[in-house]
């Protein structure tokens, strides 16, 4: 057990030497770190917010924007599978924010307008009587999607805000409706706010022509057609009027486009309000310039199902305007003068190269499905985390020396140094992962890196207590470590793999400081595995093969 080869013996050192210089970036200045190769420099432990500061959100979802988006949908799908089966009726609207009332022409109609309806939706609960249907979600539908918006937009958020996957954020939902957003090391919250805020939700329409608004915005307009600003009108109403501008964006997202412009007049078109292609079936997103006249523009690329509905829309609708629609403003509404196939095309309009490069970003990373508003804001200073960094680390190097003196008292100078040599390694191989991995290092992190240290010299103590149980049973020198180091192998794994199911449930349930912990215990306890069963093993087998030793004193 106690004779290793060399290669083995050059391998473990070889692994240990790496670790000490992926770690080195952690304690080597600025002005070093800048003369260094970046794959390098940048492999750090991140500091997390507990500890360098950064930004702190509580965001609230507009579910009821979403649920009146649905129900929407739902009325339309209704009105044309009614048109279809030839069932005439005098109105479908809203309700409440959370049925359809269908109102038929002919009560005898009823039962065929039910059967067109279910095969609308077969879950939809209806109730109603005589010439008056009302179409509602269940309770249990409601709910799913409404988790289902808030998972969609924390995963999103994570996309957006760390889209190298170095920053790790802590985003998790508190409650039915709201997001927790903390990132560290931000101090100035301006792009982050605007990367929050932005739903980023592409969709295309067909511009309604049959209505006019050269003589102004109608009254009443048809069931199937909404109004939208232009992003030229906008622009202008934002020179014109910088109030009303700023009204209408304090307002979002309690104002409607279609209020915004009844109200305030800016340029609009009217388009009907069914999707033809979505920003759900996009597959990438490119800030470039165009050939021609070198302005950045975005070009965009298709899924196969996203390139199949846009193929059909331009096909059947030659000669017609098309609304880019962009975040409640049309970028560009141009006439489709052949079929589109390839599956992809270009949004252009007045960008700036930034203005393309984010949202470039956003689309690439999806259309939040609800509008997020920032009702808490708190960003927790520099001060702060230098304080907890100054209490983690006390607290760590009293750990550490505590368990040090406790090694060298009970197992004496020779097996204690190398228990306390082994822990020295164990930490070095975390620090190391956790600057390859560029993990968060948090308040809770340095307490489970402090039980890390318990955790390693834990395996030494059952060794070397059944190295002494070898002993006093006759054992020869030779034959009691090696015997010794044996036996108690299988404790060792068996303890370190059960903390390690606990330590992954605990980053798998768990968010923000338990995932920290979770993080740093985790990472120890599979260097620990190394350095317990590999690099202590090599400790004494080299010290055998030099010493030759008759006697053991531990």
């Amino acid at each position: 057990m106690l004779n290793l080869p060399r290669w083995q013996v050059i391998g473990i050192i070889a692994i240990t030497a790496l670790a000490a210089l992926f770690a080195l970036p952690n304690l080597l200045p600025g002005s070093v770190l800048n003369a260094l190769p970046n794959w390098y420099s940048q492999s750090r432990i991140n500091l997390g917010l507990d500890l360098r500061g950064g930004a702190y959100f509580l965001l609230e979802a507009d579910l009821r924007s979403v649920m009146n988006e649905r129900l929407t949908n739902l009325s339309d799908s209704v009105r044309g599978e009614l048109r279809k089966n030839q069932v005439a009726y005098k109105d479908i609207n809203l309700q409440g924010g959370n049925s359809v009332v269908v109102v038929l022409r002919d009560e005898a109609q009823r039962a065929k307008a039910l059967e067109a309806i279910r095969a609308v939706d077969n879950s939809l609960s209806v109730s109603g009587s005589g010439d008056t249907i009302q179409l509602t979600y269940a309770a249990q539908d409601l709910y799913r999607k409404k988790k289902e918006v808030i998972d969609q937009s924390i995963e999103i958020l994570r996309r957006r805000v760390d889209e190298t996957g170095t920053i790790e954020p802590t985003i998790v939902r508190q409650g039915d409706d709201r997001i927790l957003l903390q990132v560290p090391g931000i101090k100035d919250t301006t792009d982050l706010k605007r990367k929050i805020n932005q739903t980023a939700k592409l969709t295309f329409h067909l511009v309604n022509e049959d209505v006019s608004l050269a003589g102004g915005i109608p009254a009443t307009l048809p069931p199937t057609t909404t109004l939208i600003p232009t992003r030229e009108g906008m622009l202008a109403l934002r020179a014109s009027n910088p109030k009303a501008f700023e009204e209408i964006q304090s307002a979002n997202p309690r104002m409607t486009p279609e209020q915004t412009c009844r109200r305030f007049q800016p340029q609009c078109l009217p388009v009907l309000k069914r999707v033809v292609v979505g920003g759900e079936d996009l597959d990438d997103a490119k800030s470039t310039f165009e050939q021609q006249t070198n302005r950045p523009i975005i070009s965009f690329t298709f899924n196969t199902a996203g390139g199949r509905a846009f193929c059909a829309a331009t096909r059947q609708n030659i000669g017609k305007r098309l609304a880019i629609q962009l975040d409640n403003e049309i970028i560009s509404a141009p006439v489709v003068q052949s079929a589109i196939c390839g599956g992809s095309g270009i949004i252009t309009g007045q960008f700036t190269t930034q203005q393309t490069q984010e949202q470039a970003l956003l689309l690439r990373s999806g259309a939040l499905p609800a509008t997020l508003t920032i009702i808490e804001e708190r960003t927790v200073g520099a001060d702060l985390g230098a304080d907890a960094i100054h209490a983690g680390t006390v607290a760590a190097i009293v750990g550490t020396v505590l368990v040090m003196v406790f090694m060298f008292v009970t197992y004496g100078p020779l097996f204690g140094g190398f228990a306390n040599l082994a822990m020295s390694v164990n930490m070095l191989l975390v620090f190391a992962g956790m600057s390859v991995l560029g993990a968060s290092l948090t308040l809770p992190g340095i307490a489970g890196l402090v039980l890390t240290v318990g955790m390693s010299v834990d395996s030494n103590v059952l060794i070397y207590e059944r190295v002494r149980e070898e002993r006093n049973n006759g054992r020869s020198a030779f034959s009691a470590l090696a015997t010794g180091y044996d036996r108690a192998l299988t404790a060792v794994i068996d303890s370190n793999l059960t903390a390690l199911i606990a330590g992954v449930l605990l980053f798998g349930f768990g968010s923000g400081p338990i995932r920290g912990f979770a993080t740093s215990l985790s990472l120890g306890l599979l260097t620990h595995l190394f350095t317990a069963t590999v690099f202590t093993r090599m400790l004494l087998a080299v010290w055998v093969r030099w010493r030759r030793p008759t006697e053991l004193v531990i």
